[in-house]
């Protein structure tokens, strides 16, 4: 690029600001675009899938540019923050009228990045994006977390054992921060780590004295700039941040709340992830996941809190009870909770409205909507108060403490009331024009009012001077017209040239008409013109003020909003008990879990939607007595929903919510740990198998006594003897090992670990009823206790659509295997190509399903014996001991049955 493209005083100007950021994509405002040069427009353009073009077109050393509409910006912005870029908001911070023939005065005025966002209103209204910034151990790490659109701001320590240590690698994901400040050696040393951790995740590296809490900007309520602990030094990097690239965000940050792990229940990304707490396995959406089962939120407010009680399920039984009497409180008065929740619709999302005002570039219209959420806090404050007497005489006792209480804030609403007019024009966002005016209150600034007043005038008069000339000249088609740049001027056609008097002055030839003025026009016209900028001036001076004295009640906004989200919630979580019949659980300091009629509440609602019943089970688990519940049974029978039920009823009463039960009493889970399902990491060279190892080992390593373990066919994704190996051996550890025996639901199709019950006393064998008829087979859903005679593999084949002749043969093998047909290795003998043992003996004759040579027996002794097989080889699994008489004959009738059928 040669010096004279660059050399212009519009592009020294930019060069200068893009030095100041040369790390962002500059938005350098030109009147109606904001534009991109030189890299950046050749990085953006692509990205946006928008023109490149160049300035001096056709020239050798034209300048790249690429530009986007200023009232589109913000979705732009969004879209490269996503792709984890910065962008410098670089605005026009004078009136070009008012710099004349000089160029413009420009600024940043914002960097949005990854974590720190743009306009609050392009965000999901119920997701939260989170800046984060870690400094690991050795011996002690600490994570802070600030919500830049919310002021959402906290930050935690915890031993570190290693430099990234299991219990902060969690915490990690479960924030899923947006980006992540590191200390520019740190950054170096696990940045490889942390994007496999958290992929997507834009890492930035800050140098160690941006963690130095002395001399942090903002100095929020919590943070002590004398601290030297992690967690300090990781929130000052936070404000640090802050300062630099969004100063006016500070106003958001104005408490540092300081929380600990072992406040809340523990669920790592696999838990969440097998529970579909947030997200479903299929396409990632909220469908078909708890958080969308129970939110009946009305304000993104609600959403947000919902979603975070979620995340972090509560493990203190007081505070449990505490947020249940709330919800309970709720649920027992229909007609206040409908006003409730109907008052909370005119709230809106009034969090993210204060961020929005903080913002350089908020407009009147932005400080409306902040002041309409301000008014419906009055009517929500009487319709939480005011209840009917007649519906709640058979209700005794106070309100809850749990239950906020809403405090409008009357001086900031008050203020705007008094300054705004109450649909304020839209202007174009950044504006400093002077024509924008009419969004103050009439009667709120005197001086304004006499502006004002001085322009109308002007106006009639100068409305007047229409009839006037036209009398005087007789040219009837006369019209007063305006021009931005021209100002007022008496147009008259070409035809009527003739009839304009000497006294007129020619102002500006069109081309059909021409335009004059007056010495008495010119006059008023600076007069009104003069008047309505210096009204437009004094109108933008008045809105600044109130904006800023609106800020300075940040706290007193935050703090009925804050309320607002836990009632929305807590009004939430009382709907969907109403109207689902759901129960209050009992948790208590116990190790026990009973659970009377259980249901899944996501299986349970769809069912529902299609005219079916959900069938309840029962569960008891007891470290004590019935420490495993080993459960057997064939695929479709319903295991997998019970396993995941158990957990969400869990994590369902300790996040304060009534659970779909008869009844349910359960002692505090510290943690839950599940492993379910099949998936594998093949972009980090992890097999399926190995990914349920990984789960598993981490289960084990972190399980105790209080927590629960939901695991799902352990030890499946290898060869049949070493899984069975490994499932037993899994569920000896959590059985024997002191610190563990944790509550355990063991889910496996390997039907030998039922003989576990024979020599561990803590575990319980379990089964999904199953009947058959003929070769259909019904999944009753009915967890029954004993372990389930076998697995109906080939039945559930069959339902997928499987061939005929590939299940009979199926059944043929099956029948050979439980026969005890095996080579001198003690392996099944296969026709056919050889296995790794190599082909069966000539010496040993097979049956003839398998078509080998040899004596054979004939078709109806082959028949007899192969079903005759079956019947032993079911015996031989029976417990006698734990098979009831009722059982037995039921057992028998089949057998005997079967034995006909298949014998003729």
């Amino acid at each position: 690029m040669s010096r004279e493209s660059l050399a212009t005083p519009m592009m020294r100007q930019y060069l200068a600001i893009k030095a100041q950021h040369p790390d962002a994509i500059v938005f350098y405002r030109m009147g109606d675009f904001y534009e991109m040069f030189l890299r950046d427009a050749e990085l953006a353009a692509p990205l946006l899938e928008i023109a490149l073009t160049t300035r001096d077109k056709g020239k050798p050393d034209a300048v790249p540019m690429c530009g986007v509409p200023v009232h589109s910006a913000d979705g732009y912005v969004r879209r490269l923050t996503e792709l984890g870029h910065r962008v410098a908001v670089c605005e026009q911070v004078e009136d070009p009228r008012a710099a004349g023939r000089r160029l413009v005065r420009r600024e940043v005025v914002e960097v949005v990045t990854p974590g720190l966002v743009g306009d609050p209103e392009t965000l999901e209204a119920a997701s939260e994006v989170a800046l984060a910034a870690l400094v690991p151990g050795p011996g002690e790490a600490g994570l802070a977390i600030l919500e830049a659109s919310t002021g959402e701001f906290r930050a935690t320590r915890l031993p570190a054992e290693g430099a990234l240590p299991r219990a902060l690698a969690d915490e990690l994901e479960r924030v899923a921060p947006r980006e992540l400040l590191l200390e520019r050696g740190q950054a170096e040393r696990l940045g490889e780590r942390l994007r496999a951790l958290l992929p997507g995740v834009a890492q930035t590296a800050l140098d160690a004295r941006d963690f130095e809490p002395a001399g942090a900007p903002g100095r929020p309520e919590g943070f002590d700039a004398a601290a030297r602990d992690p967690a300090t030094r990781a929130a000052a990097a936070l404000l640090r941040y802050l300062a630099a690239n969004q100063p006016f965000a500070l106003t958001q940050a104005t408490r540092l709340r300081h929380y600990t792990l072992s406040d809340a229940m523990g669920l790592d990304p696999a838990t969440r992830a097998h529970l579909e707490l947030f997200e479903n396995g299929e396409d990632r959406t909220r469908r078909g996941t708890l958080v969308e089962r129970l939110d009946r939120t009305r304000t993104p407010l609600g959403a947000r809190r919902l979603a975070r009680w979620l995340a972090y399920p509560l493990v203190d039984p007081d505070r449990i009870a505490a947020r249940q009497d709330a919800v309970a409180w709720l649920a027992e008065r229909d007609r206040l909770r409908a006003r409730v929740r109907e008052a909370l619709r005119g709230v809106r999302d009034l969090e993210r409205q204060l961020a929005k005002a903080a913002r350089p570039s908020a407009t009147p219209r932005d400080l409306a909507a902040l002041r309409g959420s301000l008014r419906a806090l009055p009517g929500l404050a009487r319709a939480l108060e005011e209840g009917d007497p007649a519906l709640l005489a058979g209700v005794p006792g106070p309100r809850p403490p749990a239950l906020p209480e809403i405090r409008p804030a009357a001086e900031a609403q008050a203020l705007l009331e008094e300054a705004l007019v109450e649909e304020p024009p839209a202007l174009p966002r950044g504006s400093r024009g002077a024509s924008e005016t009419g969004y103050v209150r009439e009667g709120h600034r005197a001086e304004l009012d006499a502006l004002r007043e001085s322009a109308r005038k002007g106006r009639e008069w100068i409305a007047g001077l229409e009839t006037r000339e036209r009398e005087r000249t007789g040219i009837a088609s006369l019209r007063v017209r305006f021009h931005p740049v021209h100002g007022y001027g008496l147009e008259v056609t070409k035809a009527n040239l003739g009839r304009v008097p000497p006294d007129w002055e020619r102002k500006q030839t069109l081309a059909n008409a021409e335009r004059f003025t007056t010495r008495e026009l010119r006059e008023m016209e600076q007069g009104v013109l003069g008047a309505r900028d210096r009204a437009a001036s004094l109108e933008r001076e008045i809105f600044e003020g109130v904006r800023q004295a609106t800020l300075a009640q940040a706290a007193a906004i935050r703090a009925p909003a804050q309320a607002v989200a836990d009632l929305d919630a807590l009004a939430s979580l009382a709907e969907v008990a109403r109207e689902d019949g759901w129960v209050r659980p009992w948790v208590d300091g116990s190790v026990r879990l009973e659970i009377r009629a259980g249901r899944h509440p996501v299986v349970e609602a769809a069912l529902r939607r299609r005219g079916e019943e959900f069938v309840p089970n029962d569960t008891e688990l007891d470290p004590a007595d019935a420490q495993i519940g080993l459960l057997t049974g064939p695929n479709m029978s319903g295991k997998s929903t019970y396993l995941r039920q158990v957990a969400l009823l869990v994590l369902l009463a300790q996040m304060g919510s009534f659970v779909p039960a008869e009844s349910a009493r359960l002692g505090v889970v510290d943690r839950i740990f599940t492993r379910v399902g099949a998936s594998d990491r093949l972009a980090r060279g992890e097999s399926t198998f190995m990914v349920e190892m990984r789960e598993t080992a981490n289960i084990l390593a972190q399980a105790s006594p209080r927590s629960l373990v939901i695991l799902d066919e352990i030890g499946r994704g290898t060869s049949t003897f070493d899984g069975l190996s490994i499932a037993w051996a899994v569920a000896e550890w959590l059985h024997d090992t002191p610190g563990v025996r944790a509550r355990t639901l063991f889910a496996t199709h390997y039907h030998e670990l039922a003989d576990l019950a024979r020599v561990r006393p803590r575990v319980r064998n379990a089964h999904f009823e199953v009947r058959e008829w003929g070769d259909e087979v019904v999944f009753l859903r009915r967890l029954a206790p004993g372990a389930a005679s076998r697995s109906y593999g080939i039945q559930v084949a069959r339902l997928a659509g499987l061939p005929a002749a590939l299940l009979e043969r199926a059944r043929g093998i099956l029948a050979n295997l439980e026969g005890g047909e095996l080579d001198a290795e003690g392996r099944p003998r296969f026709a056919g190509p050889a296995g790794e043992g190599g082909p069966a003996p000539a010496s040993r004759a097979q049956l003839g399903l398998f078509g080998e040579s040899g004596a054979a027996p004939g078709p109806a002794a082959s028949r007899a014996s192969e079903a005759e097989a079956r019947v032993l080889a079911e015996l031989r699994r029976l417990d006698p001991l734990r098979t009831t008489p009722l059982d037995a004959l039921d057992l028998v009738t089949r057998l005997v049955a079967r034995l006909r059928e298949e014998t003729g």
